[in-house]
């Protein structure tokens, strides 16, 4: 009997004491550290899944609005090549290429046709052209040391100092390169001057080396062909 309450007394002691879990007892430290580490894994597990969605959104947004951009500035150069403007007893019309420190520059006269309604039946276009001295070249970009800038030169009266004047757009950004070739036989030429031989190319192949969205230099190389039509 003496042992048992011995015994029974040394257990309210230690409950007491809060050295045993009792039924309304909260967690111990050792529970709130390991729950705590569990949350931290979690919490780095969503925080770098969530980093590597921003990342790809990232990579495909910049992906995408480089090869854009590069896509829209070949268009225009195409475009205006395609239509290049010829007359057979027009001194002042003009396909002209120079080299430019290591790169080239390209100069000539086109014709973008558009279709506008001014009078009339609003329902039947009214098709109509601008004939443009156009230039493409290369300028330096000062933010950026050994980049350019591809410049589209556009002046609407053309004749009057060739080769200069005009209103100069930048088409695209972080170039590195800018080539022309120009296809006379089954050769390319890398310059030429129709004001010396009254002659046009077959074709022109440009080739554009331009910095991406990751610094890395990529290359682009296409070919346009000249719907060459004498205009009376």
């Amino acid at each position: 009997m003496s042992e048992r309450m011995t015994h029974h007394s040394a257990a309210i002691a230690v409950r007491e004491r809060g050295d045993m879990p009792s039924g309304g007892a909260g967690f111990t430290l050792i529970e709130i550290l390991v729950a705590s580490a569990i949350a931290s894994i979690i919490l780095m597990i969503v925080y770098t899944s969530y980093r590597s969605i921003v990342n790809s959104i990232k990579r495909a947004t910049g992906h995408a609005e480089f090869y854009e951009n590069v896509n829209l500035s070949m268009s225009k150069i195409d475009m205006d090549i395609s239509n290049t403007y010829y007359t057979r007893n027009n001194k002042k019309t003009f396909f002209v290429s120079e080299e430019a420190a290591g790169n080239n520059n390209l100069n000539f006269i086109t014709v973008n046709h558009n279709d506008f309604n001014f009078t009339g039946d609003p329902t039947k276009p009214c098709p109509v052209s601008d004939i443009k001295e156009v230039g493409y070249y290369l300028k330096a970009d000062k933010a950026a040391p050994g980049l350019y800038g591809l410049i589209k030169r556009e002046k609407l009266h053309y004749g009057d100092e060739p080769l200069t004047g005009g209103t100069d757009n930048i088409l695209l950004k972080n170039v590195v390169s800018l080539k022309f070739e120009f296809m006379k036989g089954n050769d390319w030429d890398s310059l030429w001057d129709s004001r010396q031989n009254n002659l046009f190319p077959r074709a022109v192949k440009i080739t554009l080396v331009v910095k991406n969205y990751q610094a890395q230099d990529e290359k682009f190389e296409f070919i346009s062909l000249i719907n060459l039509r004498e205009f009376k």
